[in-house]
């Protein structure tokens, strides 16, 4: 699916080249900080071909690799703004502004001078903003004090804000966030996360027997809690019946994810565990006759998507209940457990998703509004 091609405008932006700077952290990898930026360099690969696209991302290399297959002509990689939050917070200790106004870190100079010369600077979504990463902050204050030498226009799109921490993107030209409670914190209307950003809804494939696709994040939750999301997953999995020939295990964090699956191999098929890495390249295949247990925001968001069935665990509290409630809010029919192992769902009572085009086009639309004239 491609977005039909249109001559960038971004013209109207002040600022000198022109350039468009995003701001991400991805790298890791996380699959849902990739899939972020690959939404937006594709979008912008087919609205703003002829304009530079800076992305500044934890690891510029891992990312040149998974980004490989988007095509955007005038696409660089960079990692200044993480460079800048480590010198500032445990090497120069000088300020975010102060090394963007006056520069002297002849490291990463020049990478400050891309940020001070673009005409749009981009703070992609996620949930990387709050108290949780407070160190994150002192990137986005880079960003504000490159935008006072260049008068560049400040945007946020998709953000998750909760639990709250020092910045609320005061200054921002433009802000939308994902889910209730990050609109409530700024006063501004619910918006919608990045993901949602793809041309329109894809088909539903519905065909075939039931399967089942797990992913059980380790990081962020405490080990009686990874410990209970395991024994729920086994559990659910063997009342259902679903025979382990059709059971399958994916990473969304490489490692990070791997533990629950160390402990399910017992009900996952044999050559059934599909890590990040083929995830990724081979563009797994969400898929309408499945049915998901994960703890994972962007499973559940594309697996709603594709018509998938499925059930979430909530890690975290103040952090994925809110992002995976933003979800149901809008229909998906996922089922959230919150209980004990024991305390089973039928299959039969998941339900799919109602429509989800009306995120698909406000996220659209909300894109055309930043980036065409």
């Amino acid at each position: 699916m491609h977005w039909s091609s249109h001559r960038s405008a971004v013209d109207h932006f002040p600022g000198d080249p022109g350039s468009i700077y995003l701001l991400s952290t991805a790298g890791i990898p996380n699959f849902g900080d990739e899939l972020i930026a690959a939404r937006w360099v594709s979008y912008l690969a087919s609205v703003a071909p002829e304009t530079d696209v800076w992305l500044d991302v934890r690891e510029p290399g891992t990312v040149a690799a998974l980004l490989k297959d988007i095509r955007h002509p005038r696409l660089h990689l960079t990692n200044t703004a993480i460079r800048l939050a480590d010198d500032a917070l445990r090497g120069s200790m000088r300020s975010a502004a102060d090394l963007v106004h006056n520069l002297g870190s002849p490291r990463y100079d020049l990478g400050l001078l891309q940020m001070r010369e673009a005409s749009v600077l981009h703070l992609l979504g996620g949930g990387f903003v709050n108290s949780m990463w407070p160190e994150n902050h002192v990137m986005v204050q880079a960003m504000r004090a490159a935008a006072e030498i260049s008068g560049a226009r400040l945007v946020a799109t998709g953000q998750g804000l909760m639990p709250s921490g020092p910045e609320d993107l005061t200054g921002f030209d433009h802000v939308s966030v994902r889910d209730r409670a990050s609109a409530e914190h700024l006063g501004i209307d619910v918006g919608y996360d990045d993901a949602f950003l793809v041309p329109d809804v894809p088909p539903w494939e519905t065909d075939g027997p039931t399967e089942v696709v797990l992913c059980i994040q380790s990081d962020l939750v405490g080990p009686e809690d990874f410990e209970s999301f395991v024994r729920y997953a086994r559990n659910q999995v063997r009342a259902w019946g679903i025979p382990r020939e059709r059971v399958t295990y994916v990473e969304a964090i490489p490692g990070g994810d791997h533990p629950a699956y160390s402990a399910l191999h017992d009900v996952v098929g044999e050559g059934r565990f599909v890590p990040f890495t083929a995830f990724w390249r081979e563009e797994f295949p969400f898929r309408g006759n499945q049915v998901w247990i994960t703890t994972r925001f962007h499973h559940h968001l594309m697996g709603a998507l594709a018509g998938a069935r499925g059930i979430v665990m909530l890690g975290q509290t103040g952090y994925y209940d809110v992002k995976h409630r933003s979800l149901g809010d809008l229909g998906t029919g996922w089922a959230i457990h919150e209980g004990e192992p024991d305390d089973l769902i039928d299959l039969d009572a998941l339900q799919r998703a109602g429509d989800l085009g009306g995120p698909v086009a406000a996220k659209n639309a909300e894109a055309d509004a930043l980036y065409k004239a």
